[in-house]
């Protein structure tokens, strides 16, 4: 049976669209497992009256924000224990368009991948960034992951290195976006499922990472089709807590799965520095960008390195 995760966060609204979509679209048995992530308004309780009576949906109450990855794994360890064999997380600001689901798991399926990831659209029906083809270089990183560098970059080799990673047709990726993806439940406790330490951000890279290593395969399907309300699931207003936990997650992968030397994580730690002063101070906010730059210091620091 199929498992899906959904993660909510203030943002019920959203949730609600996300699960009648896959009410409208899913075809194959499933069942829902629906976290509340410790929101702080009444979410958990508008969500208890619309679906705490629903046999397809196991509606979970956290006291404590656990964040992507732990709050995933715990669904995901209620789902591994009621025997599901597939796991399909996704975030609460996806709607699945027909047959995409059941696409995600005929393919799964059929190739025996570990992930099958679809095609993200936009609001505005535009293709969004979801999948990376093959693994970029640390330059290629930070020219293509900032907009800092990228204004030092040609239009051209930016064409280039998009076009590169822009698959259009079915294959092997290196990295697909956490907002949905499909995996198989074997596949995923073998390499550990999440990485519980990254709160926010970076937990494709890592599990891309973990997925090289034991030789396990990502699929792209461009014909199931999501889309994407991009960062509705985060509560916009921690902007500076968001941020560093950005970097926090961005050190932590870099230290432990790409193991880059310090030199280069101060790199990182500059870049990003400048542009939280690029954009806090343009928007009048110079006493967050500061406690940024402090913040940031302090995590460099202390960031573990697994042995």
């Amino acid at each position: 049976m199929l498992a899906i995760a959904i993660i909510n966060y203030n943002t019920f609204e959203k949730t609600v669209e996300c699960v009648n979509s896959i009410f409208k679209t899913a075809k194959c048995e499933y069942k829902i497992y629906l976290l509340d992530n410790a929101s702080k308004n009444d979410s958990f309780e508008r969500l208890s009256e619309l679906f705490g009576h629903d046999g397809r949906i196991e509606l979970i109450k956290s006291e404590e924000n656990l964040g992507y990855g732990k709050g995933n794994n715990l669904c995901i360890e209620k789902a591994k224990s009621d025997g599901c064999d597939y796991i399909l997380i996704s975030n609460n600001d996806i709607i699945f368009k027909e047959g995409c689901i059941d696409l995600l798991l005929d393919e799964i399926k059929k190739s025996g991948a570990f992930i099958t990831s679809p095609k993200v659209l936009g609001l505005d029906g535009k293709q969004q960034v979801s999948i990376k083809a093959v693994k970029p270089s640390f330059k290629e990183y930070l020219l293509f992951s900032n907009y800092i560098l990228g204004h030092f970059v040609s239009k051209k080799k930016t064409r280039e290195y998009f076009k590169k990673n822009a698959k259009n047709v079915k294959g092997e990726v290196y990295w697909a976006s956490g907002a949905c993806f499909m995996a198989d439940m074997n596949q995923f406790e073998k390499i550990g499922f999440f990485d519980p330490y990254t709160f926010l951000y970076f937990e494709e890279y890592i599990i891309s990472e973990k997925a090289d290593l034991a030789g396990l395969k990502r699929i792209y399907v461009p014909d199931a089709e999501v889309i994407h309300y991009h960062a509705a699931s985060v509560d916009s207003s921690s902007k500076l807590f968001t941020r560093l936990e950005n970097f926090k997650s961005e050190c932590y992968m870099f230290s432990n799965y790409w193991v880059i030397p310090k030199k280069k994580l101060k790199t990182i730690r500059c870049i990003r520095c400048l542009e939280v002063l690029y954009t806090f101070t343009k928007n009048k906010r110079l006493n967050e960008a500061f406690a940024f730059i402090k913040e940031s210091r302090r995590i460099l620091k202390s960031t573990p390195r697994k042995e």
